[in-house]
């Protein structure tokens, strides 16, 4: 498995940077790379719930709840997709400092095809997702900042 793990400091609480990452249907309003994400069957919020997001340019994923602690913890499996991907876990923990909180997410994944997949990763694939990721976190700190201002 591979361990990506990225942090970034949002000038705002805990709970209103949960706002915008417990709110399930609502990635495609800071995250540049999912064009629309969907509730599908079952708990709208909380440990369980799904959503399916599709991606731009094309392709989708769905990801299932693993984790839900409003203002403190959210953890996500992914359940399904269009990737090359076996098996691929992320989660959030949610530190005070000061007036700012401290958001950091850990991401393990395993791509599939074996020892070829494995050189997908060190070659291309970690380092695309790295970059996704921090293009996700500025999103996010955008718009929770733009929020509570």
């Amino acid at each position: 498995m591979t361990t990506l793990e990225n942090t970034i400091r949002i000038k705002a609480t805990p709970q209103q940077v949960w706002q915008a990452l417990g709110q399930l249907d609502a990635l495609e309003k800071y995250d540049s790379g999912v064009k629309k994400s969907t509730l599908l069957d079952g708990p709208k919020e909380g440990m369980g719930a799904t959503r399916q997001c599709d991606l731009t340019p094309g392709g989708w994923f769905r990801e299932r709840v693993t984790d839900w602690k409003p203002g403190a913890t959210l953890a996500f499996e992914l359940t399904a997709c269009t990737l090359p991907v076996k098996a691929l876990r992320h989660s959030y923990r949610f530190e005070v400092d000061g007036a700012e909180t401290i958001v950091t997410q850990k991401m393990e994944y395993q791509l599939k095809f074996g020892p070829l997949g494995a050189l997908m990763d060190v070659l291309m694939v970690r380092i695309q997702w790295n970059s996704g990721i921090k293009s996700f976190f500025a999103g996010l700190k955008a718009h929770v900042e733009q929020q509570k201002s």
